[in-house]
């Protein structure tokens, strides 16, 4: 048996824009998704001696049907990908066996941190990790490219998580572009008791014209977060009047508390606050650990957020 551990981060839509519908029904986004410390834990156990095989043990949360786990649908597209690429390198140690579809058993033991339907990426950053202890077993059978267009075909956040820190991600969020790290902003996340659908959240937005997207200003400010002379947090807040969730309006219509939390935020002295992805988390900077210790103080006992999950967290 070989047994790999490995972390998987949570991330933040720092803000993200929809730009449209693509020719593959999928919708054109345009964010910057930013990895924080706060992240999931995974044991993943490869035995050569038994063929085929999955199994997955989740501990921390008991919300997450495994046979939906993206982690398996990782693991299945990787196996897929690796059969069809062995039928046309034989050259590929192994290649005879796997163009049989003869793999390995793979045994998961999922630590579960990161809440589900938070738009934190909980599950798109475990197959990520997945993905990536494959293909450090397997000898990097693909190409970097490969592997990117692998991991948005199990997807569309998995495949920052091949990259993580501070990003550009467009189209479905295969094109990434790394960006200067943000690290060291002291954050909180919370989210609340219920989630929402992302496919919900889309369908709603597609009943409504979309808002402007200035390209000319977008691109300047995302230049700037790359000026590296400048405080993280403050490259970030040049361009406050550009941080917008077009997620955030159909989510509180159906969740009217992600309002209520951001509003309570910013009164905490937060030097910004968004609800990330399609919802629920909100996310709130601080300018010191300090200032974001005292708000989790008065958030955690605040009874308006007692169903709440607080989480206190930084940006990596």
């Amino acid at each position: 048996m070989d047994s790999y551990e490995i972390t998987a981060n949570a991330k933040l839509n720092l803000f993200l824009r929809v730009r449209g519908i693509l020719p593959n029904g999928y919708h054109s986004l345009y964010t910057v998704m930013q990895e924080i410390d706060l992240a999931d834990t995974l044991t993943i156990n490869i035995y050569p001696e038994r063929d085929n095989g999955f199994d997955i043990k989740c501990i921390g949360r008991n919300d997450i049907d495994p046979e939906k786990n993206l982690c398996r649908k990782a693991r299945d597209r990787f196996f897929s990908s690796l059969r069809r690429k062995a039928g046309t390198d034989p050259s590929l140690p192994g290649a005879k066996l796997w163009k049989k579809g003869r793999f390995p058993n793979i045994e998961i033991v999922l630590t579960k941190v990161i809440p589900s339907e938070s738009g934190m990426g909980g599950g798109s950053s475990d197959a990520a990790a997945t993905l990536m202890v494959l293909q450090e077993h397997f000898g990097n059978p693909f190409t970097d490219e490969e592997l990117n267009q692998l991991a948005v075909n199990v997807g569309a956040d998995v495949p920052f998580f091949l990259y993580g820190g501070t990003s550009l991600c467009e189209r479905v969020g295969e094109d990434i572009h790394t960006l200067s790290s943000l690290a060291g902003i002291p954050l909180l996340v919370v989210k609340p008791s219920a989630g929402v659908s992302t496919p919900e959240c889309f369908r709603a937005i597609d009943s409504k014209p979309l808002s402007e997207f200035n390209e000319e200003r977008y691109t300047a400010f995302i230049n700037g977060l790359n000026d590296e002379d400048k405080d993280p947090l403050d490259r970030f807040l040049d361009g406050t009047d550009l941080l917008t969730n077009d997620l955030e309006i159909p989510s509180v219509e159906k969740i009217p508390l992600i309002a209520e939390i951001r509003e309570a935020l910013l009164k905490t002295g937060a030097s910004f606050s968004r609800m990330t992805g399609s919802g629920s988390a909100v996310f709130a900077m601080y300018k010191d650990e300090g200032s974001r210790d005292s708000a989790y103080e008065i958030i955690k006992n605040d009874p308006a957020f007692s169903d709440c999950e607080v989480f206190v967290s930084s940006t990596i």
